[in-house]
């Protein structure tokens, strides 16, 4: 069943309470005298007027009627335009405070979310969730339970045997049938989670299709997503199953009512205290109110999968923000040291333990070993991406914490193994996060690394649009770009995680000249794929079993004979695991 205190927040999150009420109570008067009118002019006309043949008042009463109908369509008109723009606002409102969320959500727990389920948060859940009070509510309870309550009224007005008897029937339908809706509540939850699992994972599969055909991974894929294709199914059938058995059982209750009337009202006609207009009104309000019972629901099945859509986007809105309890303003960063750190994800399984370290700028750390071995956690750290299970980061001396967060990354350039291109201009690209950088830098640092001539061959020469699929550039070309993006915002910490491991010798080149720029007079932290781009560093740094267990230059590590200079030592002294 529904949670009273998720609907009251529910119902708070956006603006646009007050517009809902408004237009829930307008919704709730409007049609009153119009339904009024209809019976009160149709019984007359039928009863009377027909009768006596008093064609005047039939075409007066008909006029008033068809003056009353005009005037309901353009003030429905009205009503549906206020109805979106309501459920429009609620679902910018929504994206907003979701998108913000995982903008400043702790990357521990968006980690754990699919980026599809993401991605379906801020689009289609995000447009049923804006409904949910505006149409469904409203249209349970300002359109459908007024309708039915004021026939019901106006039936027992008409005749109230008859109307007892009908009204008696419909309440015993709706108490059968609660078995039936909550059955088919929990499994519609079923289904609506088997829908965006599925959705997710499909993004998932569309968005690295590459590794997917590298990998040979199609057939794998496909049985997955049949997998949960054929669970979605089944789960679909099984709610429709239910909804037909309630829709069904729902009909047959309903023609009984109209059993009931035509049994109760022909035995008044025939004793003579009753008329058949009066039959032929309340088979008239009896099928008013199945359709507005069927309709009922309908917005019943609608408030359920628009009350879950919103229950996921409370989670995700609810998910704590980065802790940034920092005051200290940070100018540059001359050293860093690592006391004691330890890293756990979960609380039980550690990543990282008792990791101590301490350097001064410049120097460039390489850092090797296994994969899985924390290599990419060890330098997360360094951002704050990820907060400490145990120790102390010190950043010029101080508790890294006590820096504004803002801070601390503005001093950090980060360049990812896997290019980041973003859907805009070239020159915006590297101006992305360096908005204070000048077109002449860009060129500058551009010839610096080897791709000024080739961005000033195209078309649109620094204004040409590029994505992270676009075949304009080359997947080496992008990650010069990552780098130039790096080298502008010129971070007293740079950390590159394994840039090189995609590239081509050739591109490894220029990479490799782009770090002689980007790591000069700066803390720089390298992960590594290939020795040669680490043999000159001033210090490596080899981790296993979660801990450093050798530092040293190279020619040290060599001469010990350890874990470096095994790694070093195979694959032909290429590549490291």
């Amino acid at each position: 069943m529904l949670n009273k205190n998720l609907l009251k927040e529910m119902f708070n999150f956006t603006t646009n309470k007050r517009k809902t009420i408004r237009r829930g109570i307008i919704g709730f008067l409007q049609a009153i005298p119009y339904l009024v009118l209809y019976q009160y002019t149709l019984s007359k006309v039928i009863d009377n007027y027909i009768p006596d043949k008093n064609i005047k008042m039939t075409v007066l009463l008909s006029s008033i009627l068809i003056i009353f109908i005009v005037y309901r369509l353009f003030l429905d008109k009205w009503m549906e335009i206020d109805r979106k723009v309501i459920y429009y606002d609620n679902d910018r409102q929504i994206k907003n405070k979701v998108f913000n969320s995982i903008q400043n959500a702790e990357l521990s727990k968006l980690d754990k979310i699919q980026v599809g389920n993401l991605f379906n948060l801020t689009t289609t859940q995000s447009f049923e969730a804006s409904q949910l009070f505006v149409w469904n509510f409203l249209g349970i309870f300002s359109v459908r339970i007024r309708s039915i309550l004021i026939t019901s009224i106006i039936m027992l007005f008409i005749d109230w045997k008859i109307a007892l008897t009908v009204i008696g029937i419909f309440i015993l339908s709706y108490i059968i049938l609660i078995p039936f809706y909550n059955k088919n509540m929990k499994t519609y939850k079923k289904l609506q989670k088997s829908i965006i699992d599925l959705q997710g994972k499909i993004n998932e599969y569309i968005d690295s299709f590459s590794t997917t055909k590298t990998l040979r991974l199609e057939e794998i894929n496909i049985n997955d997503i049949k997998a949960m294709l054929g669970k979605a199914k089944d789960e679909l059938i099984k709610s429709s199953k239910i909804l037909g058995l309630h829709t069904a059982l729902f009909t047959l209750l309903t023609f009984s009512a109209v059993i009931a009337t035509l049994i109760i009202g022909g035995n008044q006609i025939i004793i003579g205290v009753g008329l058949g207009s009066t039959i032929i009104l309340i088979v008239d309000y009896i099928s008013d109110i199945n359709n507005h019972m069927n309709s009922l629901l309908e917005h019943a099945h609608g408030v359920m999968n628009k009350y879950n859509c919103f229950i996921n986007i409370l989670e995700i809105v609810s998910i704590n923000k980065e802790k940034d309890d920092g005051t200290l303003e940070l100018e540059k960063i001359n050293s860093i040291e690592f006391q004691n750190v330890t890293l756990s994800y979960d609380g039980s399984n550690t990543i990282l333990d008792n990791i101590n370290l301490k350097v001064d700028k410049p120097i460039t750390i390489a850092i090797v070993g296994k994969s899985g071995a924390g290599k990419t956690s060890f330098v997360n750290l360094i951002p704050r991406f990820y907060n400490l299970t145990k120790g102390k980061i010190l950043i010029n001396g101080v508790d890294y914490t006590k820096y504004k967060l803002n801070e601390l990354r503005k001093n950090i350039s980060y360049v990812f193994q896997e290019p980041v291109i973003l859907n805009m201009s070239i020159k915006d690209n590297l101006m992305y996060g360096n908005e204070n950088v000048k077109l002449d830098d860009i060129i500058k640092v551009c010839k610096k690394i080897g791709l000024n001539e080739k961005i000033e061959k195209l078309d649109n020469g620094y204004d040409t649009i590029i994505n992270a699929h676009t075949d304009i550039l080359s997947y080496g070309e992008k990650q010069l770009l990552s780098f130039a993006r790096a080298i502008l915002k010129n971070g007293s910490i740079v950390i590159l995680d394994e840039v090189t491991s995609n590239l081509d010798l050739e591109f490894e080149k220029n990479v490799m000249e782009a770090n002689k720029v980007i790591l000069k007079n700066k803390i720089s932290f390298v992960i590594a794929h290939r020795i040669n781009t680490i043999k000159d560093a001033d210090l490596i740094i080899f981790i296993d079993d979660k801990k450093i267990i050798e530092m040293g230059n190279h020619e040290e590590l060599i001469n010990k004979h350890g874990y470096y200079y095994n790694l070093y030592m195979s694959r032909e002294n290429q590549v490291i695991l």
